[in-house]
């Protein structure tokens, strides 16, 4: 008896030390069957690939830094296009009125990124809309990519009503809202973007989309995500699209911080709008701007030349003689212009930079594109004052026969931005004494010989200018 219940109870104790091993190894393994992988949360139709929303801001490219620099303003774009909403069509095949719009003015497209990211944001349910130059873009196999994936067709046929619910790629041969001209205006307008589904973006600049506008030239833009200015692009979007000139061409709204104008303008010496604007520059007295109280004027532009050149160069003159603090970078002048700004009388010549490259035969291949103006200290009455002109028109008449857009914007930090890009691109080895390039120009010549070789007006198409036109590129 005491054999057998000693065995009972060893056998007892074996069996409860299995049981309680094995309710053991199942509450150790409850855990890891029960831990689910979480679900992919469901994508929305019309979801952006991308959730960014470009900060209202100003933006430079150079063409002679990195590639993060050199793209600084395209990639910016490109990222704007892809956070970008869509949503479901309706049933007649038309854009939502949820959906987000892409709204593109620009002379030349040529950038297979971009269109691939334009189509896929159609395909999304976008509403996507570009004009573009004709003429130009003709070559362009991106163009006609393009043209091809989102048709071209203003409205639906039969139903103009049904204009800003389509998507298009259509062409202007001249300006698209005036005779004559070029269609040089260049604005990207969105709705609906990024996380917060921003309502209102405006980005104005002097860039193509062409390999060109990102490697081969000094480019600018301005963001804005204010309704007002919004409304005033989209008006002008509106008339551009229909490629028809409109009675009065000429659109100038006044927003506060923001001035938005609009060419084609018939302008002279008095109605210029950087005239105008440089109209109630005062020297002195400046509580802001250059130590000893003179307002400070920096300017890049493109092209200043011909009979505009000549007025803007004469008043800069003036500005410069009466105290003013004036520094220039242009990639194409004229000799009379040049002459101008660095003649010796009163103060002698105004500070002066030709930003360009030349290859082995002194034809200029890259250059700054850019086109903006900032005035830093007295105006008028106020001695704080901090404005920036910017946008895509050049110093020349020629601006005023096609689309452009030229912004006014009343902010410090906007000044303080531009400065220093000013201050970075003058300190490059690629800005040179005026001049630079022209065959004979180089040695000991003095300035005035130099001067001398400038050609009366550019040579378009030929010499040093072989690869540039009154538009650029």
């Amino acid at each position: 008896m005491p054999v057998r219940r000693t065995s009972i109870a060893v056998l007892v104790a074996a069996l409860l030390a299995s049981l309680l091993a094995f309710a053991g190894s199942s509450s150790a393994a409850a855990p890891a069957a029960s831990v689910a992988k979480p679900a992919a949360a469901a994508r929305v139709f019309g979801q952006p690939p991308a959730r960014y929303t470009i900060p209202a801001d100003s933006y430079f490219s150079f063409p002679n830094a990195g590639k993060k620099t050199k793209f600084a303003i395209r990639n910016r774009v490109l990222m704007t296009i892809n956070s970008t909403w869509g949503a479901r069509r309706l049933p007649n095949g038309l854009s939502s009125p949820s959906a987000g719009t892409i709204r593109i003015a620009t002379w030349s497209f040529k950038d297979w990124t971009i269109a691939r990211a334009l189509v896929a944001a159609k395909a999304r349910g976008v509403s996507v809309q570009v004009v573009a130059a004709k003429a130009r873009n003709a070559p362009n196999p991106e163009w006609r990519f393009l043209k091809k994936k989102l048709g071209t067709r203003l409205a639906r046929a039969g139903h103009p009503e049904t204009v800003n619910q389509v998507s298009f790629a259509r062409e202007c041969r001249g300006a698209c809202r005036g005779r004559g001209g070029t269609p040089h205006a260049k604005y990207f307008l969105f709705t609906n973007v990024g996380p917060y589904h921003v309502k209102n973006t405006v980005i104005q600049t002097s860039m193509n989309l062409t390999k060109m506008g990102y490697e081969g030239q000094w480019n600018q833009a301005e963001v804005t995500h204010d309704p007002a200015v919004y409304g005033d692009f989209n008006t002008i979007y509106a008339q551009t699209r229909v490629g028809v000139p409109v009675a009065a061409p000429h659109r100038l709204w006044d927003r506060g911080v923001y001035t938005d104008e609009f060419f084609p303008f018939h302008a002279n010496p008095s109605t210029d709008p950087v005239m105008r604007t440089l109209a109630p520059v005062r020297c002195t007295g400046a509580q802001v701007g250059t130590p000893g109280g003179r307002t400070r004027i920096r300017i890049i532009n493109y092209s200043i030349y011909g009979d505009r050149g000549v007025w803007i160069a004469k008043r800069l003159r003036q500005l410069w003689n009466q105290g003013c603090d004036i520094k220039m970078i242009y990639a194409v002048s004229s000799r009379p212009v040049v002459s101008i700004l660095r003649n010796g009388s009163g103060r002698g010549p105004i500070p002066l930079r030709q930003s360009v490259i030349t290859n082995s035969k002194r034809e200029i291949v890259k250059y700054n594109h850019s086109k903006w103006f900032t005035i830093m200290g007295r105006y008028g009455n106020d001695t704080k004052a901090y404005v920036t002109m910017s946008g895509s028109a050049n110093f020349s008449l020629f601006a005023f026969t096609g689309d452009e857009q030229v912004q006014t914007i009343k902010s410090a930090g906007q000044v303080f931005r531009h400065n220093n890009n000013f201050n970075a691109t003058w300190r490059q080895k690629t800005s040179h004494s005026p001049g630079f390039g022209i065959k004979g120009s180089e040695g000991r010549m003095t300035e005035a010989a130099r001067i001398a070789l400038i050609p009366e007006e550019p040579t378009w198409g030929k010499g040093i200018y072989k690869f540039l036109g009154p538009d650029g590129d």
